[in-house]
């Protein structure tokens, strides 16, 4: 598996990029863990997140790249909300059947 420290060719690379998939993402990136289809490890100072939903790795050598990461996540996918985590609860509640 090929490892990328390019948000974009990362992001072009999934498989998936509903705002379920991408909450996922985040979460696992931010909280450094496995959450969905998503690993994210820390080795040697680096992060590594890895997906069956991607043929890459993604790198991240720094905490300002994670950082980085996660707003460019929140500015693309964040909706009117401005953040992954606003976003997807509204799609959440939406789709609810009461």
């Amino acid at each position: 598996m090929p490892t990328t420290t390019d948000f974009q060719e990362y992001l072009d690379n999934l498989e998936e990029d509903h705002i379920e998939i991408i909450h996922e993402l985040y979460e696992s990136v931010s909280g450094e863990y496995q959450m969905g289809a998503f690993e994210t490890e820390r080795n040697n100072g680096n992060l590594f997140t890895t997906s069956d939903l991607n043929d890459f790795t993604l790198m991240l050598v720094s905490d300002e790249a994670r950082d980085a990461f996660l707003k460019k996540l929140d500015q693309d996918y964040g909706g009117d909300f401005g953040w992954v985590g606003g976003h997807y609860e509204f799609v959440r509640s939406m789709n609810k059947d009461d």
